[in-house]
């Protein structure tokens, strides 16, 4: 009997969503008349004086993945701290550094071994 209960709170609490979600696109739709121009179009109205162009074989051109009117909520984005990007940029301004310095020990190390042969000689 309880589990019956749990399910049947857990749909009371999926249909309440449904019923928020319902209630936010009537609201949406109410209030802009974007939303209402566009959802019109999706269920095939048109205004007066219109005239439709149909190209076969394109399928339909409309996105139906989100109806009109229907509440978007977005995700906050995860950002980078900003002492965690200049670090990282330190470590790599050494790198190129400590590189360089090594490339230019082993050119002066080879130049001076090349310009000692050439004095014996």
């Amino acid at each position: 009997m309880e589990a019956e209960r749990v399910r049947l709170n857990e749909n009371l609490k999926k249909l309440e969503n449904i019923n928020t979600d319902y209630h936010n696109i009537k609201s949406n739709l109410a209030v802009d008349q974007d939303s209402l121009s566009v959802y019109a179009r999706q269920l095939g109205y048109g205004r007066e004086g219109e005239e439709y162009i149909r190209i076969m074989g394109l399928g339909i051109a409309i996105n139906t993945d989100m109806p009109a009117g229907q509440v978007n909520y977005t995700v906050s984005p995860v950002f980078i701290p900003d002492t965690t990007i200049k670090i990282i940029s330190l470590l790599f301004a050494l790198a190129v550094f400590a590189f360089l310095l090594i490339r230019d020990f082993c050119i002066t190390a080879i130049f001076s071994r090349f310009s000692e042969e050439n004095m014996d000689v």
